[in-house]
C-alpha cells in the first residue's frame, strides 16, 4: 500500500533520520507519495532559515522530484468537505493542511505518515503510521 508523507516524515528524510530511511528503504519508489501541501510546509520552513535552505533545498527538490506528488484538486476537495462535515457532526476538527492531508489520504487510499497521530484517529477509514518514533508501528 502507498503512503502519504506529512511535512514532519518529509523534513525528517531530507535530513536523513534513520527511522523514517529505513522506512523508505522498503518501500518500491512507486508507493511514496508527497502532498503540495507537505511540500509547501516544509519550502517555507527551510526559506525563513536561509542557512538551513542552502543545507537542504536541493534534497527537498530531489526528493519531491522522485516521488509523485499530490495535487489539490476536485477529488481532494470533496473528500475534505465531506470528512469535515462528518468530523463537525461528531464535535471534532482537524486544522486546515491536517483535513487536506487527511482528504488526499483518503482519495488516493493511501496511509498517511504523520509524527502526529493524534488528530487523525477521528478519521474513520484512514490508516496512520509514525514513522518518527523509535517504537514506530501502525497507529490504526
Amino acid at each position: 500500500m502507498g503512503v502519504l508523507l506529512d511535512a514532519s516524515t518529509l523534513a525528517a528524510a531530507i535530513k536523513g533520520r534513520l527511522s523514517v530511511a529505513l522506512e523508505l528503504g522498503r518501500r518500491k519508489p512507486g508507493e511514496i507519495n508527497l502532498s503540495v501541501v507537505s511540500q509547501l510546509q516544509v519550502e517555507a520552513g527551510l526559506r525563513a532559515e536561509p542557512r538551513a535552505m542552502v543545507r537542504y533545498g536541493k534534497l527537498l527538490k530531489d526528493f519531491s522530484g522522485a516521488v509523485r506528488l499530490i495535487e489539490f484538486g476536485k477529488s481532494e476537495a470533496q473528500q475534505a468537505s465531506q470528512l469535515a462535515g462528518y468530523l463537525a457532526q461528531q464535535g471534532e476538527s482537524l486544522t486546515g493542511f491536517q483535513l487536506i492531508l487527511a482528504a488526499s489520504a483518503l482519495a488516493h487510499g493511501l496511509t498517511l505518515v504523520t509524527d502526529d497521530t493524534r488528530p487523525y484517529l477521528s478519521v474513520p477509514g484512514l490508516d496512520v503510521e509514525n514513522w518518527l518514533r523509535d517504537d514506530a508501528h501502525p497507529t490504526s
